[in-house]
C-alpha cells in the first residue's frame, strides 16, 4: 500500500472538525485497507507508532529530526530551526523545504506503508556508538523516498505530534460502519483486547460472530474497570446495600498475567513492567495455584520485611521506572503486592460474573505470604463496623476504601456505579505537562513553570488550565528537568514545547472559569503532589471532570484504584 493514500485520508481528517465525517472518513478508507495493513493503520490513525503494550518507544526528539531534514533538503539546521519557529510546526517545516528539493535526489519507488513501518521498527533498536546517525539515516531514508506532504504526517508520526483529534471512539464508530457491525460488539471485543486493529480485522473477516469470539488473553493486558467518587461510608451502604469494603492502597494497579511458568506484569496504562519486580515474578509462580489466569492487585512499597507501612508513592515510582540495577533496588525498595480480583482463569473469561463468586476464586488460587496476598476486606452493612474498617486503612498509611457492588460484574475500560472510592482529601487533578519556561538566574538550567493541560479523550487532544511553578526545590526542578528533556519538541527564547507524556497529580486551591487557557478553565494556586508513572497521557483528567468538579456534581468519575 503507498503511503500517499494514508496521506491524503489524514489531509481530509485535518481539515474537518466534525466526529460525524471524520468517522465517515475514517470509515470509508478502512473498506478497502488490505487486511494485513488494517493494524498498522488503525495506530497510524490515532498517532501512535506502536501498541501501548508492546513496550517498544521511537525515542525521537525534534534536534535528531532536524538533522535528518538537513541532511536531505540541503538546509543548514538553525536555518530550520527558524522556519520551525515561524510556523509553529516541524513537520509543514520539512514538507514547505522538501517540495524544493532538486528532482535528482527523488527515489523512482513509490514509499510505502511498509517501508514506514520497516524503518520505524529499526529506530527502536538502535543503542550504543554509532546509533544516532543510523537513526538520521533511517529517517532521511523516509523523507528521500516520501513526496513533500508526506513528510508532513512522516515527521509528525516520529515526533508524536499527529494529532488528528481522532479519538478511540471515532476509530470504533468508524470500524461499526465500515463493516456494518453492532458498535456494543465492538466495544467490547476492544475492551477484552486493547488491539483495535485486531478488532477491525476481525470485523471485515468474520463480522459480528467473529467479534463475539474476541476475548482476553494471558500476555494481552486489557483496559481496567472504572469507579466512582462518593464523600461518605454511608452514601455507600445506601446505594450498594451489604457492599463489600477494601482499603484503598496507596500504590500502582498491577495486573499479573500467568500463562504456567510464564509471568506478565502491565500497569494500568497497559505498560510491561515484568522486569522491574522480579520478586513478584518469584512469588506469582510460587503462589498462584493454576496454570492460566488473570489476576489484578495493587503492588505496594512498603519500609521493610518487618515493617508494612506504605513508603511515599514516589519511591515505588523508582521501582517503575528502573530499568537497570534492579536486583539493587528490590533491596533498598521492598513491595508487596494485595491482590483484590480475577478476570481470566483456565481459558474462561471470568468478568461476567459478580465480584463475590470472583473474590471466591481468587481465595481458592492463591497461597498467601506475607508479600503476595489478598486485599484486607469486610463485607457488611453495618455503618459502624465499616467506620472501624475504613479508619483502621487510614491509620495504616491508606488512602481510604473501596466499597464494590458484591454482584456486578466486571466491566472493562467503563465507569460504572458498581464499585465507589472514599477516602477524607481533597480531589486532585491528573493533568498532563504540555510546555514549560527555562528558569532565571542559578534556576536557568532547570525547567519551571509547567504548563498543565486536561485530555479530550473525544478528540485525542490536550486543553491547557493552567500553570504550575511556585513551592519547587532545586532538586525536584533538576528531577524535574530530566524527566522532561528528551519530550522537548521545540523551543521559543525561554519558552518550551513539550510532547504530552509526563502526568503529575496536581492538588489546587480552586478552579475558575477562564478565557486565558484553551481549558476554558484555570487552577489557582497548582501544585504538584507527585509525578504518576503509573498513568499515560490518555489518563489524564478530562474537561469533563473539571465540569463536574466546578458545578458541584455529586459523584465524580475517576480511576478505580489509580493510586
Amino acid at each position: 500500500m503507498d503511503f500517499s493514500k494514508l496521506t491524503k485520508i489524514f489531509h481530509r481528517l485535518e481539515e474537518t472538525n466534525s466526529r460525524l465525517e471524520m468517522a465517515a472518513i475514517v470509515a470509508d478508507f478502512l473498506k478497502n485497507v488490505p487486511e494485513k495493513d488494517l493494524p498498522q493503520i488503525t495506530l497510524f490513525l490515532r498517532g501512535r507508532i506502536f501498541p501501548a503494550w508492546s513496550g517498544k518507544e521511537i525515542g525521537i526528539g525534534n534536534k535528531l529530526v532536524i538533522r535528518a531534514i538537513s541532511k536531505v533538503s540541503g538546509t543548514k539546521e538553525d536555518k530550520i530551526e527558524d522556519l520551525i519557529r515561524e510556523m509553529g510546526d516541524t513537520g509543514l517545516a520539512a514538507e514547505s523545504l522538501l517540495v524544493k528539493k532538486t528532482q535528482t535526489t527523488l527515489f523512482s519507488e513509490k514509499l510505502t506503508l511498509d517501508k514506514v513501518c520497516a524503518n520505524l521498527e529499526k529506530l527502536t533498536n538502535l543503542t550504543g556508538n554509532g546509533s544516532q546517525d543510523r537513526k538520521i539515516a533511517y529517517i532521511s531514508e523516509l523523507l528521500a523516498f516520501a513526496e513533500p506532504e508526506d513528510t508532513r504526517y512522516i515527521i509528525r508520526l516520529i515526533l508524536e505530534e499527529l494529532r488528528l483529534g481522532i479519538g478511540e471512539g471515532i476509530v470504533k464508530d468508524a470500524i461499526a460502519q465500515a463493516f456494518q457491525v453492532d458498535l456494543k460488539l465492538v466495544e467490547h471485543a476492544y475492551s477484552m483486547s486493547t488491539d483495535l486493529g485486531g478488532v477491525a480485522k476481525t470485523a471485515k473477516q468474520e463480522g459480528c460472530e467473529g467479534l463475539k469470539k474476541i476475548t482476553m488473553k494471558t500476555g494481552r493486558p486489557i483496559d481496567v474497570m472504572l469507579a466512582k467518587k462518593i464523600g461518605s461510608l454511608q452514601e455507600a451502604l445506601d446505594k450498594l446495600g451489604k457492599p463489600a469494603f477494601e482499603i484503598k492502597y496507596d500504590g500502582a494497579r498491577i495486573q499479573i498475567h500467568k500463562e504456567n511458568d510464564r509471568i506478565g506484569l502491565y500497569t494500568r496504562r497497559l505498560e510491561d513492567v515484568t522486569k522491574q519486580f522480579p520478586e513478584i515474578v518469584k512469588a506469582a509462580k510460587e503462589n498462584i495455584k493454576t496454570g492460566s489466569v488473570i489476576v489484578e492487585g495493587e503492588v505496594v512499597a512498603i519500609k521493610s520485611d518487618k515493617d508494612r507501612s506504605p513508603r511515599p508513592f514516589q519511591d515505588l515510582s523508582r521501582r517503575i521506572k528502573r530499568k537497570y540495577k534492579i536486583p539493587e533496588m528490590t533491596k533498598t525498595i521492598p513491595v508487596e503486592i494485595n491482590l483484590f480480583d480475577v478476570i481470566f482463569y483456565c481459558g474462561e473469561d471470568k468478568t461476567r460474573e459478580g465480584f463475590l463468586k470472583r473474590r471466591k476464586l481468587l481465595e481458592e488460587i492463591i497461597n498467601q505470604t506475607d508479600r503476595f496476598r489478598l486485599a484486607e476486606q469486610i463485607i457488611t452493612d453495618d455503618l459502624d463496623a465499616a467506620e472501624v474498617f475504613y479508619r483502621n486503612a487510614l491509620e495504616l498509611g491508606h488512602e481510604g476504601v473501596i466499597a464494590k457492588n458484591l454482584d456486578a460484574p466486571y466491566q472493562a475500560g467503563s465507569r460504572v456505579g458498581y464499585m465507589y472510592k472514599i477516602k477524607p482529601v481533597m480531589e486532585t487533578l491528573d493533568l498532563v505537562i504540555i510546555g514549560a519556561t527555562w528558569g532565571e538566574g542559578r534556576r536557568a538550567r532547570w525547567l519551571g513553570s509547567y504548563l498543565l493541560a486536561v485530555f479530550d479523550s473525544e478528540r485525542e487532544d490536550y486543553m491547557a488550565i493552567g500553570r504550575m511553578g511556585t513551592g519547587f526545590k532545586d532538586k525536584q526542578l533538576e528531577e524535574m528537568t530530566e524527566l522532561l528533556r528528551e519530550d522537548i519538541i521545540k523551543e521559543n527564547g525561554k519558552e518550551v514545547k513539550l510532547k504530552p507524556k509526563v502526568v503529575v497529580e496536581v492538588a489546587y486551591e480552586e478552579i475558575q472559569k477562564s478565557k486565558t487557557y484553551s481549558s476554558g478553565y484555570a487552577l489557582r494556586f497548582p501544585r504538584l503532589v507527585r509525578i504518576r508513572v503509573d498513568k499515560s497521557q490518555y489518563d489524564a483528567d478530562t474537561p469533563q471532570r473539571i465540569r463536574e468538579l466546578i458545578e458541584g456534581v455529586g459523584s465524580i468519575e475517576t480511576d478505580y484504584l489509580d493510586h
